[in-house]
């Protein structure tokens, strides 16, 4: 059995199953976080938004200023060359716009226009409405145990910065 019945009726995992469940979890969080970025890009395909497109134009447009092209790769995840090119697509689309930082003249920020942010908007809606597809059949009390075990998570993998955890493959 995956579990025992502990002294006081409390539930508790035999220690030699933690190990399995724990490597269950991580391809579950993993496997579920790419399941649903592909079907947000499945979503807004027809919008004619790549995902690193739909990714940086929301990024951009939910920082509190404007992100240099480095800041932007870094909140992102990928890699300094890739944003370029992305933005490069996205001021040709008239989407995004570069702009000279005031504080260092040799940094170029990246600005919504107003057509990406209208475009955001349209991408916001349909999100919202994917979501509310695919959590329609989950009762509210199992979302708000699921979202707070994530949020919870989320604390000491900021706190890590990556660093001092080991990664099982």
């Amino acid at each position: 059995m995956f579990f025992e019945l502990f002294r006081g009726n409390v539930l508790r995992m035999k220690p030699s199953q933690a190990s399995d469940l724990e490597e269950r979890f991580e391809n579950a969080l993993r496997n579920a976080a790419m399941a649903w970025r592909q079907a947000v890009d499945r979503r807004l395909r027809h919008l004619g938004m790549s995902r690193a497109s739909w990714m940086t134009i929301a990024a951009a447009t939910q920082a509190r200023s404007p992100l240099s092209q480095s800041m932007l790769a870094d909140t992102l995840a990928i890699s300094p060359a890739s944003v370029v090119q992305t933005i490069d697509r996205l001021v040709k689309d008239g989407l995004v716009k570069r702009e000279t930082s005031a504080s260092d003249r040799r940094r170029k920020c990246i600005v919504v226009t107003d057509a990406g942010v209208h475009l955001c908007s349209v991408m916001n809606d349909e999100v919202a409405a994917l979501r509310g597809q695919l959590l329609a059949g989950f009762e509210l009390v199992r979302l708000v145990q699921l979202t707070e075990l994530l949020e919870k998570l989320q604390a000491p993998l900021r706190r890590s910065s990556g660093r001092g955890l080991s990664m099982r493959t």
